[in-house]
C-alpha cells in the first residue's frame, strides 16, 4: 500500500477540524511512529503509534499555500491551500 498525501483546500476563515490516524503498520524491523505538523498554524500532533489517532483544530486565518509534514519522516509531506 502506498502513502497518500492529499492536497487539502480550505476556505479562509474556517475553523478546521482534522482527525489524524496512523494507518502504517509496524514491521519486524521498525515500529510505526508518525506525527502531523503545520508550522504556520502552530499545529503539532503527538507522535502516533500504529492505529493511534488525534483530533486537531485550528483557524484557517491566513490565505496561502502551506506544507504539512511529519518531523520524523521529512519526505512525508503534503500541501494545504487556504483561499
Amino acid at each position: 500500500p502506498g502513502m497518500t498525501s492529499p492536497t487539502l483546500t480550505i476556505s479562509k476563515g474556517n475553523l478546521v477540524s482534522l482527525h489524524i490516524i496512523n494507518e502504517i503498520k509496524n514491521t519486524s524491523e521498525q515500529k510505526s511512529t508518525h506525527n502531523f505538523n503545520i508550522d504556520e498554524f502552530n499545529v503539532h500532533s503527538k507522535n502516533l503509534g500504529y492505529f493511534e489517532s488525534q483530533s486537531i483544530n485550528f483557524l484557517a486565518d491566513k490565505a496561502g499555500q502551506y506544507t504539512y509534514h511529519c518531523t520524523l519522516h521529512p519526505e512525508m509531506k503534503g500541501l494545504l491551500i487556504i483561499q
